[in-house]
């Protein structure tokens, strides 16, 4: 069962996600570096920013942590 929604978590949330996202774009359009994933970040980059057009809501909340989770596994500082 999801945890009970809290706006500000949201906003918190969507806020991370959105700084996220912007540094991972600076990433893999650096000219030295070659990414495998780069068209999995283009993908979840379209359905971050659809997230980001939606009303707040409970469901919204557990989908905005799914992508933050999608998005770090693409790092390629933290990827195993």
């Amino acid at each position: 069962m999801p945890a009970e929604f809290v706006a500000a978590d949201l906003k918190r949330d969507l806020a991370s996600l959105a700084e996220l996202l912007g540094d991972m774009r600076l990433l893999y359009r650096q000219p030295r570096r070659h990414f495998a994933d780069s068209q999995k970040l283009v993908d979840l980059d379209q359905e971050i920013r659809d997230a980001l057009k939606r009303a707040p809501s409970a469901a919204l909340q557990v989908e905005v942590q799914g992508l933050m989770a999608r998005l770090r596994a693409l790092d390629p500082h933290t990827a195993t």
